[in-house]
């Protein structure tokens, strides 16, 4: 037992200890250890099959083109897709007056506000109150279901509302803007 003896003046035991990063990679639960450095995981990932897996998947949660198969289910008439098309239309407007033309047109053929916080926030610019209170509501939605978090909320979304808050006429708008920003 001569790695066990404590040295009397120092109280040092011969054997050193191990730290918990240590004793956790033993055990192959450590924090560090990530799927990289799985072979066969690396393997999986390369394969072709999983490239289109991966693709799908992020056409589908991502808004972009739905792959065959499912646009076919989900989208058997084309709506989701003509919608993006009028979106994509509106945010590449050349000026500010054909900006407000575009979404206006967009807004009567699209009733229904998509959840892009990005649109949405553009919207509270727009010279009409009705369609700022439209998208001020969505973004209140939003913001209480927990789809609008802090960190990918627009830069430019607590200015706007600060604006909000001291150009409008509406002083419901006003503290509504308030307690938007305030949650953001």
């Amino acid at each position: 037992m001569a790695g066990k003896e404590r040295d009397d003046e120092t109280g040092i035991s011969g054997k050193r200890k191990k730290s918990w990063r240590e004793m956790d990679a033993q055990r192959g639960k450590s924090k560090y250890h990530s799927r990289q450095d799985d072979p066969g995981q690396q393997r999986i990932e390369r394969s072709a099959s999983y490239e289109k897996y991966k693709k799908a998947a992020d056409a589908l949660f991502g808004g972009g083109e739905l792959p065959q198969g499912l646009a076919e289910t989900f989208d058997p008439e084309g709506k989701r897709k003509a919608q993006k098309a009028a979106l994509q239309k509106v945010q590449e407007a050349p000026d500010r007056k054909a900006w407000v033309e575009r979404a206006t047109a967009f807004l009567a053929e699209y009733p229904e506000l998509p959840d892009d916080a990005y649109f949405l926030d553009s919207l509270l610019d727009h010279p009409k109150d009705r369609v700022v209170d439209k998208a001020l509501a969505k973004l209140e939605a939003l913001s209480r279901d927990g789809r609008l978090p802090r960190e990918k909320a627009p830069k430019s979304l607590a200015q706007r509302l600060r604006t909000l808050e001291m150009t409008s006429m509406d002083p419901d708008v006003q503290q509504r803007a308030k307690a938007l920003r305030a949650t953001l």
